[in-house]
């Protein structure tokens, strides 16, 4: 079950609603991103994470300092590694919900994404028109749910689906474009009328969607 949405801006998402526009940023520009709390991610266009508990001794050189060996327990905090191919793949990033809940879909630090919404009426004819358009222009194109780890204890894989665990009332779903495209790519894919919402304001989410266990057994969902 996946039911997606996108928040933004009520003129951006009229253009992707009316026109198909998906406006896909790298994942250095999150990462570099200061002005926006909510969206703002220093491991953004990370390849791995390492805590200090999980690596061993290590030297590093450089002409300023020279030659210096480094005790994991000197070690303010993990180890992170980035590539630039990692970095600067382009990113569209929507609201996901995949199982009923009980309580508010909607988390206030969501508002800080724009003042309005539009929900995806038929995921799998959007996926088909984003497809289409990536092969007509050769390129490749990934989707998958972001899962979310624990920034203090969490060594290993990172990558472009995977984020700390603070940003994980975001529920994230990526579309992943690549080769990248700095500052950002556009991908037109014609019209979604037929396959969205109107736009409509985000704070009113909660009450414009159900989406209980009650509400999904009457639907014969589950």
């Amino acid at each position: 079950m996946l039911i997606l949405f996108k928040f933004g801006a009520a003129e951006h998402l009229r253009a992707f609603r009316e026109e198909g526009v998906m406006h896909m940023r790298t994942l250095s520009y999150f990462a570099d991103l200061e002005t926006n709390a909510a969206r703002n991610d220093r491991l953004e266009g990370s390849y791995s994470i390492y805590q200090p508990k999980d690596v061993g001794d290590f030297t590093i050189e450089h002409p300023l300092i020279g030659k210096h060996t480094v005790d994991p327990k000197e070690l303010a905090g993990p180890i992170v590694f980035k590539m630039n191919r990692e970095a600067e793949r382009n990113v569209f990033c929507m609201f996901a919900i995949t199982e009923p809940q009980e309580g508010p879909l909607l988390h206030s630090e969501n508002l800080n994404f724009g003042d309005s919404f539009v929900l995806i009426l038929n995921p799998a004819a959007f996926f088909d028109r984003i497809r289409k358009i990536a092969f007509r222009i050769g390129l490749k194109v990934r989707a998958d749910l972001v899962k979310y780890f624990d920034q203090g204890t969490y060594s290993g894989k990172t990558g472009v689906f995977r984020k700390s665990s603070r940003y994980a009332h975001q529920r994230e779903y990526r579309i992943v474009a690549e080769p990248g495209l700095s500052p950002y790519r556009e991908l037109v894919l014609g019209s979604l009328e037929d396959i969205t919402t109107p736009v409509l304001p985000l704070s009113d989410l909660d009450s414009i969607v159900e989406f209980t266990p009650a509400s999904a057994r009457d639907a014969g969902i589950i």
